[in-house]
């Protein structure tokens, strides 16, 4: 546009050339049509620009006005988690740099921005120029019981964090480190799971293990962790959130030697269930566990205890009850 102006000033004229009034106007046409010069400084592309989850590999990239030797470093990267280089790129020339890609197993499917940063906060970008495709799972992170975790419950929370795309994952339960043997084998669809209550053995020490499958095939297993189930039975009845905080009678009472004792808490928290006797002394802890929301019930065995009354407390987030058992020999 201004282009068009300074030819139409410059035919109109009928006055010199040199003459004050011209050379002023040219010089501020000028300077506007500099002022909408745009220098074009940005990645024109990626090579290669696709990859696989799960694989790394040197990329080149190209850039259109750049002048990448002018800064000490230069830094390559990509708009989503798993997508990652190795840390500076090597500046080739003005226009080219090289690093490497690392495609985590777990990144996402599809196309990806990139991004090239120097010392001086000027950033390259280009969106779309990088596509990821989906491969195989890579093995599920375990994530709970703790690995050595002790006091576990019968019907254990597991739970693992895996790859976004898979579709069904396999379970492996056994008291064979090796798995030569296997306790409990199934195969669910999400994390987590919960093991269904008499499938586990009380006092009993556990290997654990899973993989993940998609429509590419299968992840190798995971690492194994174990566990091992608390000597008293405590079931989580229900995961539904009670109202309040309550301790129910035991049942049965009078009983010989074991009894179930129920009680429920409408908050997570560190709950205790201890024993004592008419003389008030401790003579047992049968809960000592950071429960979840829910109802729970405890199996409590008193075959090392005499006939007599007995007295369990239950003690959660500030709250306190107390019921009376009668043990019968």
């Amino acid at each position: 546009m201004y282009l068009w102006k300074l030819k139409i000033i410059l035919k109109e004229q009928y006055v010199k050339s040199n003459t004050v009034k011209t050379i002023f106007k040219i010089l501020v046409l000028l300077a506007l049509l500099n002022s909408e010069i745009v220098y074009s400084q940005a990645v024109s592309y990626v090579v290669p620009d696709t990859g696989t989850q799960g694989n790394s590999f040197p990329i080149t990239v190209h850039g259109t006005g750049t002048e990448w030797t002018l800064s000490p470093y230069v830094i390559i990267y990509f708009d989503s988690t798993g997508v990652t280089t190795s840390g500076n790129a090597v500046t080739i020339n003005d226009s080219t740099l090289t690093s490497t890609i690392n495609i985590d197993g777990k990144a996402f499917v599809g196309y990806h921005k990139c991004i090239v940063a120097d010392q001086y906060s000027n950033l390259y970008t280009k969106d779309s120029a990088f596509w990821v495709f989906l491969n195989k799972p890579v093995a599920p992170t375990l994530l709970l019981p703790l690995d050595n975790s002790v006091n576990a419950l019968q019907n254990p929370y597991l739970l693992w964090d895996s790859n976004f795309y898979a579709v069904s994952y396999q379970i492996q339960v056994s008291v064979d480190s090796l798995f030569n043997s296997v306790n409990y084998d199934t195969v669910v669809a999400n994390t987590p799971f919960v093991i269904r209550l008499e499938v586990l053995s009380l006092n009993t020490k556990y290997f654990w293990r899973v993989k993940a499958f998609n429509t590419l095939g299968q992840s190798p297993w995971s690492t194994v962790f174990r566990f091992r189930v608390r000597p008293t039975g405590i079931i989580n009845l229900s995961s539904e959130i009670p109202s309040e905080y309550k301790l129910y009678n035991n049942y049965p009472n009078p009983f010989n030697p074991q009894t179930r004792i129920k009680f429920q808490i409408p908050k997570d928290g560190v709950v205790r269930v201890r024993i004592y006797d008419v003389s008030g002394k401790e003579v047992g802890e049968i809960v000592n566990n950071s429960l979840r929301a829910g109802v729970y019930e405890v199996r409590w065995n008193a075959g090392y205890l005499a006939s007599g009354v007995y007295f369990y407390l239950l003690e959660v987030n500030g709250f306190k009850d107390v019921k009376r058992a009668v043990l019968l020999k």
